[in-house]
């Protein structure tokens, strides 16, 4: 019996057999994304609040605004990303969008319940680097998992399909504009604390979590089901896929042809595109390579997506 025969006969994987159970495996999902909010909930409430510390993003808007108005600011972060998971819902997808709804709904009700927790620490630097730490492996494992929970993440990856500029430079930017408003409404001292937590502490590790900063991937699916697997593609992406022809090649010589359907995504997109190619052939090989900058023909295609 050959090394191929014996693959096929043996018993399916952990994974195969998930995928046997949709609503269970989406269930996960679901559950990982709302322990990933409750996480970073943690983080905010028991170091960087009661330490005088912020985050960026739509929750750094919110701490901001509870300076002024005397309302939770869970309230302020479930009402200000509204907009973002309903342009989730209508740029990215359903799925996406219903993960990212109950990530964010979730880390809006879990701040309201220990928005009187006590410091776990006053110590300054130990609060910035387990507050960001528990942060980032909340954002990590909701993007792992094909959700976010914070709107700027939604709306800078739905900017970097369309411009020049990736997700990582798009978020740079919007959080230096609300640590600069930090700056004056807080301190100054808070506001660059923050912004060395974010981008030394949280950043790095949401990057490792998640899989890549860019929001943009290369991805190539190695599958004997090419017509099926890359007209699905297609049709999510809004764009044309790259289908190329190959041959296996073993020790002891050719064996079965096999196709490499090759393409791109969004980072919120990696997570829904595995699951339907997987539906379709449980068997293929998906790998993703994160890019850096795009330019030419290939960013054009992804600036019209949808037109």
């Amino acid at each position: 019996m050959t090394e191929n025969a014996q693959d096929a006969l043996a018993p399916p994987s952990l994974a195969q057999q998930a995928r046997r159970h949709p609503v269970l495996a989406e269930a996960y999902k679901i559950v990982s994304i709302a322990v990933g909010a409750v996480v970073f909930a943690i983080g905010l409430e028991g170091f960087l609040i009661p330490n005088d510390f912020l985050d960026g993003g739509i929750v750094g808007v919110a701490i901001i605004v509870t300076r002024f108005l005397d309302v939770p600011m869970g309230v302020f972060i479930g009402v200000l990303n509204v907009p973002f998971v309903l342009l989730a819902w209508a740029k990215i997808g359903h799925r996406s969008a219903i993960r990212t709804g109950v990530g964010i709904a979730t880390l809006s009700v879990a701040t309201i319940v220990l928005h009187h927790m006590h410091a776990i620490t006053d110590q300054s630097w130990l609060a910035l680097i387990c507050g960001g730490a528990m942060i980032a492996v909340g954002i990590g494992v909701a993007l792992r998992h094909g959700g976010a929970l914070d709107g700027t993440e939604v709306l800078a990856t739905i900017v970097a399909s369309r411009t020049q500029y990736t997700v990582g430079q798009l978020i740079l930017g919007i959080n230096l504009a609300i640590f600069t408003v930090a700056g004056f409404v807080i301190s100054w001292e808070s506001a660059l604390l923050s912004a060395v937590l974010f981008y030394i502490v949280v950043k790095d590790l949401v990057d490792r979590i998640a899989h890549g900063e860019s929001g943009v991937h290369m991805v190539r699916v190695m599958t004997t089901r090419y017509q099926e697997v890359a007209s699905m593609i297609s049709e999510h992406i809004k764009r044309p896929v790259l289908v190329d022809r190959h041959q296996h090649w073993y020790a002891d010589g050719p064996g079965e042809d096999v196709w490499l359907i090759t393409f791109t995504c969004s980072r919120l997109e990696e997570a829904t595109l595995v699951e339907d190619i997987e539906a379709l052939d449980p068997a293929a090989n998906v790998t993703f390579t994160e890019i850096s900058n795009l330019h030419g023909p290939l960013l054009e295609s992804m600036t019209n997506r949808g037109h």
